[in-house]
């Protein structure tokens, strides 16, 4: 072979062989479209919204999350960004041709305001433009609330429901083997409505509050709808016109008085636990009470609980730092009566606005007498009531204080057992009290009368009265 034609097969070889390297480094490309999520019994997540088939609940996902793609004969890895929240156009990738495998996951804790989920699946790309349908699971289920009648909700006292993206729902997210007690807050009276719960994934529990004119009744209705697993439950409430009780956070039931345009407790507050699920210390008299000056104490409870031997029942005697704390010892929606709260009921009674900053007042209009339980006698027939038709079912009775002196002074004896009834009414500035008096003592120059309302500040550096919760407005 002479050398010109050695030279021209190996030119010949040399661009064979550029064809076959080109072929193998450019191997053939498709384009994969994701253009929708399934949730198995949740609905799915189309090009046109969001929308749970049975429920009619639109998911709430986070904000963003990972896909990864892997081709199974290479190992190579791909990712595509997406927002789970928005697949109004389709997500593309261009892939090699090949099989793959698809994995994203969006983790979360025991509450969430977002539905974690995981997304596992594989696809053949043999073509040049493939759709494909992601298929996502949870271990989540979803507890909601109609606001209609509901001013607030939460798991186990912690987990705040929030509005969802209509605002006419509350809702959260909750991982499955849970049973977290809902607590559901109703608009008219702040009442504290319960559900211990058992949750399941992919189910949906929803909670209405349901008005009934028959008072203190509240029944569950179950509704199961659909292969969503959708759990109806309705609440029933007083009508709202009418406030007949209110709930604390301990469970007490207290009657409610509307007395004007205010809503009133109709008894004097017996609670030990804050709105927001705090323990108040609490002693019980005479525990803490000491005639023995060498067995005083230096440190004294948020609240003493005396029985009143007339009528069988505990009364709550609070100090300042209770009655003002911002943890609120009163039902949720309502609060500690004020001075100003005083003032407009006074005004309600008749008193006139040139009296309302006086010590003693109202005797002329019977402000005190109007105030006082029409049923006294029952348990304290000594005490003469005046014949009156316009009592106001505020229901006051004797009830008297405590004060002591100093942290390191013994405390007193409870004063005026008999003589008055008495409430915290503080004012920004200062603390106030407010007391009805029963056989119309000149106590501490406020005055003869039976038929005033005493207003004036306490003396002493520890005092303990007991408390009437407003609604708030």
């Amino acid at each position: 072979m002479n050398k010109a034609t050695y030279s021209y097969l190996l030119l010949i070889y040399l661009f064979l062989s550029g064809c076959v390297q080109e072929s193998i480094e450019e191997p053939k490309m498709g384009t994969v479209s994701f253009s929708k999520v399934t949730f198995e019994h949740f609905g799915n997540m189309s090009p046109n919204g969001r929308t749970a088939a049975e429920s009619e609940w639109k998911h709430i996902f986070a904000e963003s999350a990972t896909l990864l793609i892997t081709n199974k004969a290479t190992g190579q890895e791909y990712t595509l960004e997406y927002d789970p929240n928005d697949f109004s156009y389709p997500y593309q990738i261009e892939l090699p041709y090949g099989d793959y495998t698809i994995f994203s996951e969006v983790e979360g804790g025991d509450f969430e305001y977002f539905l974690p989920f995981v997304i596992e699946g594989e696809f053949s790309l043999d073509a040049n433009r493939i759709d494909h349908t992601l298929h996502g699971t949870t271990e989540y289920g979803l507890v909601s609330v109609e606001k209609e009648f509901a001013s607030s909700a939460n798991l186990n006292q912690v987990n705040e429901l929030i509005p969802g993206s209509n605002g006419k729902v509350l809702y959260i997210y909750a991982k499955s083997g849970l049973s977290p007690l809902l607590t559901i807050y109703e608009v008219f009276n702040g009442q504290a409505l319960k559900a211990q719960l058992d949750i399941a994934e992919h189910s949906h529990y929803h909670y209405q509050l349901k008005l009934t004119e028959i008072q203190g009744v509240v029944s569950f209705v179950e509704l199961i709808i659909g292969p969503f697993e959708y759990y109806e439950r309705y609440i029933e409430i007083a009508d709202g016109g009418d406030i007949p009780n209110v709930t604390d956070a301990e469970g007490n039931v207290y009657e409610v008085v509307k007395i004007g345009g205010q809503y009133w407790m109709a008894e004097n507050l017996r609670n030990s636990i804050y709105c927001n699920g705090d323990t108040l210390e609490t002693f019980p008299y005479p525990k803490i009470l000491s005639e023995n000056p060498d067995e005083g104490y230096t440190t004294f409870p948020m609240a003493v609980i005396k029985q009143r031997p007339e009528t069988g029942k505990d009364i709550y005697y609070y100090n300042y730092e209770a009655v003002t704390s911002d943890e609120n010892i009163c039902p949720c929606d309502w609060h500690v009566s004020t001075d100003a709260d005083w003032m407009t009921l006074e005004r309600h009674l008749g008193i006139s606005e040139r009296s309302l900053l006086s010590t003693s007042r109202g005797a002329d209009v019977l402000a005190g007498e109007r105030l006082k339980d029409a049923n006294l006698n029952e348990h304290f027939p000594e005490l003469e009531l005046r014949e009156i038709s316009s009592r106001t079912g505020f229901n006051a009775s004797p009830s008297s204080y405590m004060e002591v002196d100093s942290p390191t002074d013994d405390i007193r004896t409870f004063y005026l057992d008999d003589f008055f009834a008495y409430w915290w009414a503080n004012s920004p500035e200062k603390p106030l009290f407010r007391a009805v008096d029963f056989k119309g003592l000149n106590y501490y120059g406020y005055g003869y009368g039976k038929y005033k309302i005493i207003r004036s500040m306490h003396r002493h550096t520890i005092s303990y009265f007991p408390v009437r919760c407003v609604k708030n407005q």
